[in-house]
């Protein structure tokens, strides 16, 4: 049993998988990951800036495992 598996076929189930393909971070959440990067780098990030930064990779995680299974769906179409 894998939880991000699980919310990927999740999302393919009830989504077009162009749909999930399409899903990108906006512009103001990608700018808000690397600030938090750069905070963690140099020591200043908060814990509460560091669990943003699990939570954006956690997300990402759960997306490419999404996407991965959307182009296989797409490809054997």
């Amino acid at each position: 049993m894998n939880p991000y598996a699980d919310l990927a076929d999740f999302l393919l189930v009830h989504m077009k998988p162009e749909t999930v393909l399409s899903f990108r971070a906006t512009q103001e959440q990608h700018d808000r990951f690397y600030q938090l990067l750069e905070k963690e780098k140099n020591g200043s990030a908060t814990a509460e800036e560091i669990d943003l930064i699990s939570k954006f990779m956690q997300v990402e995680h759960i997306m490419r495992l999404a996407k991965a299974k959307a182009r296989q769906h797409v490809h054997h179409q």
